[in-house]
């Protein structure tokens, strides 16, 4: 399995920025859903009827190199207010992945602690988890057990499906939480001729299975970065039935995250995806004639998104990653709303839909490629300012509870490592950083 080393820890004296000292102190008044915008908010020309939720990664890029910051949830009112929030992290995670809203208003989230991935239901109002599968590392090729999930969905009652992108085991899995165990599992290893070992990415990341939808009743449409492709996996044959994108041809896709998938025109099968390293969100639809994709739509001027979903009102939500922000653009790549995050978004929802609801842009009559437009442009202290108010709502809405880890995480602001040794972290906005260096895990293998 992957290592998550604590490497090299160096402390920087900066600057700190100018900003009123009563930031901390007034976070909680600024975030409240009913007074003014809290310093997160960009571009706002339009606001929406539900609120917006975003999973935080937990790492930061800087100019000095990696931050560990907190993995977290964070709940936007429509003004861009926080409005609820959770900091996995405290709760002993390192890294926040995916999250689906669920019918009831409960949240499926899957975070990973060292060496663990773990997949729970999650009740944003309690602030508690209804149940909490923990997937430990597998001790022989038997073990049914995942280490390394990006991505799970509920598919039942019973049942979620898990993208595995564990070293030597990169895998699809349906795990029936009342039986305990995995019904059902399909292996990169065993379709050479689809993925073969020359192609992705290195032996220790060689697909980066990142994503996984349930498409219909017979298919999963999986993301597969390090092979620049979307498949579509038949649960019954065990086929692959559909690809979109070649492996290294960054024409199509590079590196990708998140596809959804939509239904079209007289049901045309559609795409949309956050084409990462091309700094882009693409939507493809096929044509069962051509038996080919064409091209329909595309948004530039992101920096590496990493989420891209269809709203209801034919616009677009976007996590850019890279850019730090939240943001919805609509179909000719205007900015509409958004709000920034100080460390790397990963996954957006609108409301208690789960990925996208909207219509494709051959329904809505838009085609062509846009730039994005509109937003706010945060410079650095606007960033630090933000990263101040959202570390205190954070605090003062999660209390200090901490359940049991084993790896890296943080902590009441620190930085815990496996043997429970405390590396106090001071918020950027203070005047000094710890900057962890984490050593022998590539940035590339987080995202």
């Amino acid at each position: 399995m992957r290592t998550l080393l604590l490497g090299i820890v160096v402390v920087l004296s900066v600057p700190a920025m100018a900003m009123p000292a009563t930031v901390v102190a007034d976070a909680t008044q600024e975030s409240s859903p009913d007074g003014p915008p809290n310093p997160c908010v960009g571009t706002m020309t339009e606001q929406p009827d539900e609120e917006t939720l975003i999973s935080i990664q937990g790492i930061r890029l800087t100019d000095d190199g990696y931050v560990k910051k907190p993995a977290m949830l964070v709940s936007f009112a429509p003004n861009g207010s926080f409005e609820w929030a959770r900091n996995a992290s405290a709760h002993g995670r390192s890294w926040a992945y995916d999250v689906d809203p669920m019918d009831n208003g409960d949240l499926l989230f899957a975070t990973t602690e060292h060496g663990v991935s773990l997949v729970g239901r999650l009740d944003p109002d309690e602030n508690e988890y209804v149940w909490l599968e923990r997937f430990e590392e597998p001790e022989s090729d038997e073990n049914p057990h995942v280490i390394d999930a990006h991505d799970a969905d509920r598919l039942n009652e019973h049942e979620i499906v898990i993208a595995d992108k564990g070293e030597g085991h990169e895998r699809l899995l349906v795990y029936n939480r009342t039986r305990g165990e995995v019904v059902w599992e399909w292996r990169f290893e065993d379709h050479p001729e689809v993925f073969p070992e020359s192609g992705g990415g290195p032996a220790e990341d060689w697909t980066h299975l990142n994503d996984v939808e349930a498409v219909g009743d017979d298919q999963f449409m999986i993301s597969v970065r390090n092979f620049d492709q979307v498949a579509f996996v038949n649960r019954t044959t065990g086929e692959v039935d559909l690809m979109l994108g070649e492996d290294d041809n960054y024409d199509i896709l590079n590196e990708q995250h998140n596809p959804d998938h939509l239904r079209g025109p007289d049901g045309e099968r559609t795409v949309l995806v956050a084409d990462s390293e091309n700094d882009r969100v693409v939507e493809y639809a096929y044509d069962d004639e051509t038996e080919s994709w064409d091209r329909v739509w595309a948004v530039t001027g992101m920096d590496e998104p990493r989420d891209a979903d269809r709203l209801e009102n034919g616009n677009t939500l976007i996590a850019d990653r890279m850019g730090h922000r939240l943001v919805e653009v609509n179909p000719q790549g205007e900015v509409v709303w958004e709000v920034y995050t100080p460390w790397e978004p990963y996954d957006a929802e609108r409301g208690n839909v789960d990925e996208s609801d909207g219509p494709t842009m051959r329904e809505l009559g838009a085609n062509g490629s846009y730039e994005a437009r509109g937003g706010a442009n945060f410079t650095g202290e606007d960033i630090e300012k933000c990263a101040a108010s959202m570390y205190e709502f954070a605090r003062q809405t999660n209390g200090d509870s901490k359940e049991e880890t084993s790896g890296v995480s943080m902590s009441n602001g620190s930085i815990v490592t496996g043997d429970g040794t405390e590396i106090p972290v001071v918020p950027l906005a203070a005047g000094s950083v710890v900057v962890v260096a984490l050593a022998a895990l590539a940035y590339r293998q987080w995202s």
